[in-house]
């Protein structure tokens, strides 16, 4: 049987009255007749209920903002209005909506001496959507920061720009994952949905942490680092981890994925020297003593994993993430990365035969969950 691709569907942008009557008005002051042509383009697309005809009018004001010359148009409150609306359409609209593409696109399409602007006015809205308390937002807010990453530079600055807010909304958001999931065995559909967002979750805050090695690096090497908001919020993502990795009532792609990540916020936060294979090395035998080179932070924020008692498939989906983290062709290991790719079989072969049989059908038993995520 051939399955079809579904191709997304366009919706025009909704919003109630109040909001409207407010970016309309804010589109209706005084400005250069450069903003004010962009301007009336954004009221136009805003009272249009055809969706196509969005996209077009987006398209417009984003070839509108790619003409602004320095010289002939002045940053006022009009031209701020048009970046702020934008930015708006595009934390508004749901991450699978070409129209959020289109958004984007035009928010990139600014001249260099905007782009600061930009970046502001995006980061700004962003900030809005992340400090909300209504977990009905969590998946939204996860597609957003996803779509900033999607080959959107304005939208990776505003993520660099926020990474301390946006690593504390992942630790907020995974928090309430295990907590919910806690309360729903046995309910296999309601779990199948709350997998598919924190396994969405998982993936966005690993993506997040891959691109901000620069100033994840900073964080880590100053002087107070123990104290800023960017190390805590680093310990408190790790903690997410681990409880997703010691928790058996996951289902094994989400914990396969969290093992993953543990090993990429370790490398990010130590570095790409010997120290890494060693405190890796460490976790996979559950021995403090062989990790002793991590900092006692980074040893406090996984203790979990440290435990004795920790369930067995915790070094498997550790292994994957040593595996994907050596990624040794075409390099030359180092010989602390050596000794921990021949320790991976060596903790693989000391697991108990029916844990690996239970993560390889584990998710067969939650109504074919794997299945459905790609």
């Amino acid at each position: 049987m051939v399955v079809k691709k579904k191709t997304p569907k366009v919706e025009a942008v909704a919003l109630d009255d109040v909001k409207l009557k407010s970016l309309t008005d804010s589109l209706s002051v005084d400005g250069d007749s450069s903003s004010t042509e962009l301007a009336g383009v954004l009221k136009d697309s805003l009272s249009s209920s055809d969706p196509v005809e969005q996209i077009q009018l987006i398209s417009k004001a984003g070839f509108l903002l790619e003409q602004l010359r320095e010289d002939e148009c002045t940053m006022g409150p009009l031209l701020q209005a048009c970046l702020s609306t934008l930015a708006f359409l595009f934390t508004t609209l749901p991450a699978k909506n070409p129209l959020k593409r289109t958004v984007a696109s035009a928010l990139g399409s600014g001249p260099d001496w905007l782009q600061e602007q930009t970046v502001g006015c995006l980061s700004e809205s962003m900030s809005s959507c992340l400090s909300s308390t209504s977990t009905d937002h969590c998946s939204h807010s996860t597609d957003n920061i996803t779509s900033c990453l999607d080959g959107f530079k304005i939208g990776e600055k505003c993520v660099h720009r926020l990474l301390t807010e946006v690593l504390q909304f992942f630790q907020r958001t995974l928090n309430y994952y295990v907590e919910q999931n806690r309360g729903l065995s046995g309910r296999h559909v309601a779990q199948a949905q709350l997998m598919q967002s924190c396994l969405a979750a998982v993936k966005a805050s690993m993506l997040v942490v891959q691109r901000s090695q620069e100033p994840i690096t900073t964080a880590v090497l100053s002087a107070s680092e123990d104290q800023s908001d960017l190390h805590q919020a680093l310990s408190g993502l790790l903690r997410c981890y681990t409880c997703i990795l010691t928790d058996e009532e996951f289902v094994q792609t989400v914990q396969s994925t969290a093992g993953m990540a543990v090993v990429l916020l370790i490398r990010s936060i130590i570095g790409s020297g010997d120290d890494v294979p060693v405190i890796v090395a460490g976790l996979l035998q559950c021995s403090v003593d062989a990790g002793s080179l991590a900092p006692q932070w980074l040893r406090q924020s996984c203790a979990g994993l440290y435990e004795s008692s920790r369930p067995a498939a915790v070094a498997l989906y550790l292994s994957h993430g040593a595996l994907a983290m050596l990624s040794w062709r075409g390099k030359t290991l180092g010989p602390q990365a050596e000794k921990l790719l021949l320790l991976i079989p060596e903790v693989l072969l000391s697991l108990d035969t029916r844990t690996c049989k239970t993560t390889i059908f584990n998710s067969y038993e939650n109504k074919g969950f794997v299945c459905k995520i790609k």
